[in-house]
């Protein structure tokens, strides 16, 4: 019996590590930030001023290794009306389906 707690008391690094590295883990985001850009093809013609926002976010990818504090990731992107539209309406699906299961 000693020499099973012993064994374990070995290998408890590797048992975990192994355990860590078999789990699916997506990055996590930390912080965002956003701001509307209008771009316009001339200063004279305002008409054909195209607003978009510009999103930046700070992620944090998972750790690989026990006890590892991963680097900070920045994550940039650009988006019109249309496609910030077509964003929203998905996180407003991901946020309905979210309600549902937490029976909120």
């Amino acid at each position: 019996s000693s020499r099973v707690l012993w064994t374990l008391a070995v290998t408890q690094f590797y048992w975990r590590q192994a355990c860590i590295n078999s789990q699916i883990s997506m990055p996590r985001l930390v912080d965002f930030d956003w701001r509307v850009d209008i771009r316009t093809a001339s200063q004279l013609i305002s008409r054909m001023a195209a607003p978009t926002v510009i999103v930046q976010m700070s992620v944090q990818p998972p750790a690989e290794r026990v006890g590892e504090m991963p680097q900070m990731q920045k994550v940039a992107f650009e988006l019109n009306k249309d496609n910030l539209q077509v964003m929203l309406d998905g996180l407003g699906k991901i946020r309905d389906q979210l309600e549902r299961v937490s029976g909120r």
